[in-house]
């Protein structure tokens, strides 16, 4: 390997190669290799195959509801960059530019704000403390949602002594 590679022009060769049968404009976010929805639970992923790709990637922050959180990424530099919020997906095309477009396929996941529009506190829910799925116990919200280490949203819940993220959260719908 020659020398007069530099770490830019490396991290090039190594990405995902351009795979017009894995991109299409109208592929899906879940199994292209050139797209990633943007959540706050992959923030961290998506900004490491940001990097990875000699891309330029930085949080994108907001006040909402006057609290400084953590909205999406802020990507490129100068005049040329574009960001990203949650729920948007990060379409990278060949050639190395980038484009944003609404997530085909939403998570489900809410923002603290949203979370509260629409569950008040004592709304009943299974929660699941470490992964989700697993050890999981019935119980309801006693408090409202927030954002931990501006881009989390979590709420405290009856007999657990810690916040849980709201993605580990699956509301019980109660029959009026």
């Amino acid at each position: 390997m020659s020398d007069n590679l530099t770490p830019k022009l490396l991290s090039r060769l190594t990405a995902h190669p351009f795979i017009p049968e894995l991109h299409t404009d109208d592929c899906d976010d879940t199994s292209c290799v050139r797209c990633r929805a943007l959540t706050p639970a992959n923030l961290y992923e998506v900004d490491t195959w940001l990097d990875n790709a000699g891309v330029f990637a930085k949080q994108f922050w907001e006040t909402i509801d006057g609290e400084l959180v953590i909205t999406g990424l802020r990507i490129g530099a100068d005049q040329n960059r574009i960001v990203a919020k949650f729920g948007n997906t990060i379409v990278r095309h060949y050639g190395g530019s980038h484009t944003v477009r609404p997530t085909e396929y939403p998570t489900g996941e809410l923002t603290s704000a949203e979370w509260n529009a629409l569950h008040p506190i004592g709304t009943p829910v299974k929660a699941y403390p470490g992964v989700h799925g697993e050890n999981g116990f019935t119980t309801w919200t006693t408090s409202t949602a927030w954002t931990v280490h501006g881009h989390t949203p979590v709420a405290l819940v009856e007999n657990y002594s810690g916040y849980i993220k709201l993605t580990h959260l699956d509301v019980i719908e109660v029959a009026a």
